[in-house]
């Protein structure tokens, strides 16, 4: 993890056509501290709108919430505000919930008592999945006021509705809400789901698109597929921006 002055990234980012807005001033971006996981990979035109905590996103997505480092998301997806994730989850099975067995740490409470005892304290072993990343795939639909529980994966295509709460994986191009979410149906028929799998439609600039129908699914689909079979159009493959292009950018920025 590495945090920074934004403005040491402005330029970086600007070539990249990455946007960053900071929420807490819009417009006083300079003055944010931003801060990137270690295997962070931003492919051009993504864009977010946050207190300065980015994550992986492609082409073409963006995000209005802060969402853990750990975050993937693929290309073309939109997230709206106030989405968030769980934090740690308790032991269910242990005797207590609290986290004095297993995680002190988590409160000052704990700590002062265990110094005030003066005895040896050894916490037990709980995975928390406090690090267990999200991942989100492409043309993926996330409403405001979502909440997410780390690790989950949410699959290309997929819609959830605003106000969920998401405990498990969300399949490929179906639509979830409620709490906890549920399915609520299929964007596409099968066939149509199995050729956009085939197509990966994200894979291309929207800008290549000109002339084909999104209100058509089936239309466009068939449009691509001619337009791929006479080589018009060729996968959007940038180089992304990666801790290493940012630290490079960095030492030439600093002479060193």
């Amino acid at each position: 993890m590495i945090s920074l002055q934004y403005s040491l990234l402005s330029e970086l980012f600007a070539e990249n056509q990455i946007v960053f807005v900071w929420r807490r001033s819009p417009g006083n971006e300079r003055e944010a501290v931003v801060t990137l996981p270690e295997d962070v990979r931003l492919e051009p035109f993504s864009m977010f709108i946050s207190d300065g905590n980015l994550w992986s996103a492609g082409a073409f997505s963006y995000s209005q919430s802060a969402l853990p480092p750990e975050t993937t998301m693929g290309r073309y997806c939109s997230l709206a505000h106030a989405i968030s994730a769980f934090h740690s989850e308790h032991p269910l099975s242990f005797l207590s919930t609290s986290p004095f067995s297993y995680r002190p740490e988590a409160a000052p409470i704990f700590e002062q008592a265990i110094a005030l005892s003066g005895r040896a304290y050894r916490p037990l072993a709980h995975d928390d999945g406090e690090r267990a990343p999200i991942r989100i795939g492409n043309d993926v639909w996330i409403g405001q006021n979502v909440l997410l529980k780390k690790g989950i994966r949410i699959q290309d295509g997929a819609v959830v509705a605003a106000g969920s709460v998401v405990t498990r994986d969300v399949e490929a191009f179906t639509v979830v809400g409620g709490v906890p979410a549920r399915p609520i149906r299929q964007r596409f028929s099968e066939k149509i789901q199995e050729r956009i799998r085939t197509l990966q439609w994200w894979r291309y600039r929207f800008t290549d698109f000109h002339g084909l129908d999104c209100s058509d699914p089936e239309g466009f689909l068939a449009g691509l597929e001619r337009r791929l079979d006479q080589g018009g159009i060729t996968p959007f493959a940038p180089a992304p921006v990666t801790l290493y292009s940012v630290k490079a950018r960095l030492e030439r920025m600093l002479g060193t």
